[in-house]
């Protein structure tokens, strides 16, 4: 029984070296960089890895060449082990969420706190700020053996659901909304009134068609993306959370390269921010446009209105604010006035 053990552990470190060779190995004199990505080859974070790619297989003068899979195709579509075949340098480059980079450095996750920026425009207006403590968090990905490359808004979350328009936060009373599977979100819905059921995105057209939910929350391209609009046609454009795309490099790949090729990995990471920020401008147009020939009901939320979702939320922020110090509250707060309009 041993020897099958050792022998089962033998071959798994093969398997494991197989893999970390044939990803960081020379292909035609070039070291191979793989860029891999979770959504479809048409989503706007292959958009942003296949400039990424671009950049450093024109700028490298054939050093490098960088290949971009989609759908986690080298990580049996599972994140969970795409992040750790980074960490191990098996992959040397990817792109996920703040939702997922945050289990790996929880800071930046204030970014998430409800009704904190008002669209989009603010979130990038903050992340060209610079600001010292922000750069900060995100060096402390080195921790976890992550380099990031370049960070651009995502897409904000919205409401929506099959009962009543939400324009207030009485609408929320009674309202059952799927919710990712995240204890954040769970707390928020409660605090509003209405019941969360954490479930899959791929139990939310069914969920909402058998009436399991009245509705979710999600950012309008990704409802026309899982055809909520099919079955949920109140939708409240709230700008309620904000969200991240990062690119990241394994960091001992990273600082094995020159400097130059470190600022060529750095320019690349700017080229994904610009390409994926404009393919979501491009997505949101085509989801409202399809969101509007089913006869979805548009509601843009006034500020007057946030405000008093901020009101009724103030439990919630009392809770969350215990993460962080007092400096740490207060200067994410300065920078997030400092880039408002």
């Amino acid at each position: 029984m041993k020897n099958l053990k050792r022998a089962g552990i033998l071959v798994l470190l093969f398997v494991l070296s197989a893999s970390v060779l044939f990803a960081a190995g020379r292909r035609d004199g070039a070291v191979r960089i793989s860029v891999s990505q979770t959504s479809s080859d048409r989503s706007p974070w292959q958009m942003g890895a296949l400039a990424f790619a671009e950049h450093i297989n024109s700028r490298s003068g054939g050093r490098f060449q960088a290949d971009v899979f989609p759908n986690a195709a080298l990580s049996q579509g599972n994140f969970v082990i795409m992040m750790e075949q980074v960490q191990s340098g098996a992959l040397q480059v990817a792109v996920e969420s703040l939702t997922v980079l945050a289990a790996y450095n929880d800071r930046p996750a204030i970014m998430q706190m409800p009704f904190t920026f008002a669209d989009e425009d603010h979130v990038l207006r903050f992340l060209q700020l610079n600001d010292p403590m922000w750069e900060g968090w995100m060096r402390e990905f080195e921790r976890a053996n992550l380099v990031i490359l370049g960070t651009s808004p995502r897409p904000m979350r919205q409401f929506n659901n099959n009962v009543r328009m939400i324009r207030t936060p009485a609408d929320m009373e009674g309202l059952v909304f799927r919710t990712p599977v995240n204890p954040m979100f769970v707390a928020i819905f409660e605090t509003l009134g209405a019941r969360p059921v954490p479930a899959p995105s791929s139990e939310i057209y069914t969920g909402i068609q058998l009436g399991t939910f009245h509705g979710e929350d999600n950012s309008i391209q990704i409802q026309y993306d899982f055809r909520t609009f099919e079955v949920a046609r109140n939708l409240s454009v709230v700008n309620y959370i904000a969200d991240l795309s990062f690119i990241f490099m394994n960091r001992d790949f990273y600082m094995n390269a020159s400097p130059e090729d470190r600022r060529m990995f750095r320019e690349a990471g700017q080229e994904f921010v610009r390409a994926e920020m404009a393919a979501n401008g491009e997505h949101l147009q085509v989801a409202l446009a399809g969101a509007r020939r089913l006869g979805v009901e548009i509601y843009h939320m006034p500020e007057s209105s946030r405000r008093l979702f901020q009101e009724r939320l103030a439990p919630f922020y009392a809770e969350f604010r215990r993460n962080y110090t007092q400096a740490e509250w207060d200067a994410f707060h300065d920078a997030v006035r400092r880039s408002a309009r």
